[in-house]
């Protein structure tokens, strides 16, 4: 009877000790994309370094969304503590300004500068509309909820650029232009899964923007556009290089994450940062190494402190003021 009892108080204190263990865990969701999206896979591996970096500690799940537009209203919700967003849109936000007048969200903060990709115009050549002029009336599939449908939508309306617009999601736009029904699209990611997965049954155009067509949506939406270089090859239909739309993803966590976590999920990233530039070129391209580097030039919502706490620790750095969070200005 005796050694039944004591049996049963080591259980009871194993179970108690393992509940403690378990209520110091932290749970974290980090808003991803459509899983048919090959930018998904940079928020997977960012997770599982953190997951393995903390086991006991940290538990990352990530959640397919329908777009990084879409992880900033869930980041404000709560319903993910993190995840991947345009810079721009991200200053929109925080700020309330351009398509975020009367949504301002000054919870937002950023972790880290995150990495520049071309979004890229695809048509197919089956439509002949192999310049941007020739998109006009052109059904186009269109993905509300995301970077690229914000951005491109606006660059498209900025320049007088007037498609047939057919919304529907990531996965159903592949299917759209395979099937006839949509004949133009736009994809972000630097050699992007979906874009080749077209490639791979059809023939398309990747049409190349100019410097005066990105000029002239700055001018009408200060900041919003940015462009970038693609190479020659980088698919079948770029035979030469060319300029191509571009943005800063950038991940954003909500403020009322913990510090310490944060802290740990910066430093765990940064120290394998580069295994993931060695193996997703979306980031080796973006520069995704100099994540602080690329906050300073590109990201104008607030680290978060445990961001600051993390950079000026181990990097040595002064944090210029626009970084510098609200609650550690006080």
């Amino acid at each position: 009877m005796r050694k039944v009892s004591l049996l049963m108080l080591f259980v009871g204190l194993l179970l108690a000790f393992s509940s403690v263990a378990e209520a110091k865990k932290t749970y974290l969701k980090w808003g991803a994309t459509s899983v048919r999206s090959g930018l998904y896979a940079n928020t997977v591996a960012m997770a599982s370094i953190v997951n393995k970096a903390y086991p006991g500690e940290i538990e990352v799940t990530v959640v397919e969304t329908g777009g990084f537009i879409e992880n900033l209203v869930r980041i404000q919700r709560k319903s993910v503590q993190m995840g991947p967003a345009d810079a721009a849109a991200g200053y929109a936000s925080y700020e309330g300004i351009i398509d975020y007048k009367g949504k301002q969200n000054k919870d937002l903060r950023a972790l880290w500068g995150g990495y520049i990709t071309p979004i890229h115009i695809v048509t197919t050549k089956k439509s002949g509309a192999d310049t941007l002029a020739k998109i006009n009336g052109l059904p186009f599939a269109s993905n509300p909820g995301t970077t690229s449908g914000r951005v491109i939508e606006m660059f498209f309306e900025a320049n007088g650029i007037k498609p047939n617009y057919k919304m529907m999601g990531i996965g159903a736009s592949v299917d759209a232009l395979k099937s006839g029904v949509a004949s133009g699209w736009y994809k972000a990611g630097f050699k992007d899964s979906a874009i080749l997965d077209l490639e791979s049954s059809m023939d398309i155009n990747v049409i190349p923007v100019t410097k005066e067509q990105i000029d002239t949506m700055n001018n009408k939406y200060p900041g919003q556009a940015k462009s970038m270089p693609i190479p020659a090859g980088l698919f079948k239909a770029v035979p030469k290089e060319q300029l191509s739309f571009a943005y800063v993803v950038t991940d954003f966590v909500h403020k009322d994450v913990p510090e310490d976590v944060v802290y740990k999920v910066v430093k765990a990233v940064y120290e394998g940062r580069q295994s993931l530039v060695n193996t997703l070129a979306t980031l080796k391209e973006g520069k995704f190494d100099d994540l602080y580097g690329n906050a300073e030039k590109y990201v104008h919502v607030p680290l978060h402190p445990g961001a600051v706490k993390f950079y000026k620790e181990v990097l040595k750095v002064n944090i210029p003021d626009r970084l510098l969070p609200p609650e550690m200005k006080k």
